[in-house]
């Protein structure tokens, strides 16, 4: 029997090799070594061989003239609120990055308290410049991080990591006074609570900023800024 080709014991029937088959792609496979020319075979959604494939495929993509390589990792982003009408988080996907990180800076868009939802915005607006126009756009479904998880995963078209920004989780414990003062010790805890229920949901960490140049729309530090070193 061909090698392109597998047989159902029992049942006589003839499959495919693989289900998708990229032929005379230039490869960088990101182990750091050199390109080379190849072919990349897909079964069950999976890579399953590389090299110079003969085997027949459902479908088969002639590469030639272009390059073959896994998706990148886009590792600081801001599609906190972008997320949630666009599932693809263009413009990231349009260069090639299938995997995005985002809720950097110290600034997601969850926990939240209900009624806070417009301060909280402000803060990833005036640091991240996107127009307060967007942003009051967005029907808040949630209020801690897992239900924000939960919101966002119905609907993803690319790979996402979530960091839980500090200055959400400050400004939802403490307030205003998060612009004021240090946390006490009690205050802390229950950061440290909510940061453990984001994680424990998926979360990949906390997200903190030490930059001195970022302000909220009056002037002041962001929360993060405030918290003791």
């Amino acid at each position: 029997m061909d090698p392109g080709f597998r047989r159902d014991d029992g049942e006589g029937t003839i499959r495919m090799a693989y289900d998708l088959l990229i032929k005379n792609g230039r490869i960088v496979d990101g182990s750091g070594g050199p390109s080379y020319r190849g072919d990349v075979a897909v079964k069950d959604g999976k890579i399953v061989e590389i090299g110079k494939l003969s085997g027949p495929a459902a479908r088969t993509i002639d590469a030639d003239g272009r390059v073959v390589a896994p998706g990148f990792i886009d590792n600081h982003c801001h599609y906190d609120a972008q997320i949630t009408w666009d599932p693809l988080c263009t413009f990231s996907c349009d260069h090639g990055a299938t995997s995005v990180v985002f809720g950097n800076c110290s600034l997601s868009l969850a926990p939240v308290r209900k009624g806070k939802e417009e301060r909280l915005c402000e803060f990833l607006s005036y640091v991240e410049a996107i127009p307060m126009e967007v942003l009051n756009t967005l029907e808040f479904t949630w209020e801690s991080f897992p239900e924000y998880l939960e919101q966002m995963d119905h609907h993803l078209g690319v790979n996402v990591g979530n960091l839980i920004g500090h200055t959400a989780v400050r400004y939802y414990v403490m307030g205003d006074e998060c612009q004021k003062r240090a946390a006490t010790d009690d205050e802390i805890r229950e950061m440290q609570g909510l940061v453990r229920d984001g994680m424990q949901a998926g979360a990949l960490g906390l997200s903190v900023s030490r930059n001195q140049g970022h302000f909220d729309p009056q002037g002041v530090h962001i929360p993060a800024i405030w918290a003791d070193e």
